[in-house]
């Protein structure tokens, strides 16, 4: 018999960034309304970044790019997800994950993947060649299918690029936590 999945599993099936390292909270709020996990984007401008945060209502989770000006302290009680950069996750976790804040880290290989997990990390997002931003050589498949195979890689982990509708389905199937999804929404009312 198969069990069903957990609430919080499935709010994680479908993560949703706001693209382009730009915090938008109608996306996030959309987001969260529609059932999935949004991560709004913290981006670099600290006051465009606490402005956003403001603007949400109920939980949520932040990205943290590289170059983020915000620290730890300034996120909000609502703030149950963090997902931190490679400039991030490299100088450890603890500080993100206070006040029992899940702490992802993305990465763009296996190596990287267990250092992140080593540095803390709850929960890992696959980045392959196909996402925008700081990739590895892998694609989303392949590296997905690498961290999965490594028995000492316990946390769930997340498929980031690339991602469609039949693709994600896979990308589940095959063993990952679910998937993100950023700009492939950039286009919605709400982007």
């Amino acid at each position: 018999m198969i069990s069903q999945p957990s609430r919080q599993s499935r709010r994680d099936l479908v993560v949703v960034v706001s693209p382009f390292e730009e915090p938008r909270p109608r996306m996030i709020a959309a987001a969260e309304r529609a059932g999935a996990l949004g991560l709004l984007d913290l981006g670099r401008d600290h006051d465009r970044a606490r402005t956003a945060m403001a603007a949400l209502r109920g939980r949520y989770g932040v990205r943290v790019p590289a170059g983020c000006p915000l620290t730890p302290g300034e996120l909000p009680a609502a703030v149950d997800t963090v997902l931190l950069t490679e400039a991030w996750w490299r100088t450890g976790t603890a500080d993100w994950a206070a006040g029992g804040r899940r702490v992802w880290a993305e990465v763009v290989s296996p190596a990287e993947a267990t250092a992140a997990v080593a540095a803390g990390a709850t929960g890992i997002v696959a980045k392959g060649h196909e996402a925008g931003g700081r990739v590895g050589d892998l694609t989303t498949f392949v590296l997905l299918q690498r961290l999965l195979a490594d028995p000492g890689l316990t946390v769930p982990v997340f498929a980031a690029g690339g991602i469609g509708p039949h693709t994600a389905a896979a990308a589940v199937a095959g063993g990952a936590a679910g998937v993100v999804l950023d700009t492939q929404l950039a286009l919605t009312a709400e982007g």
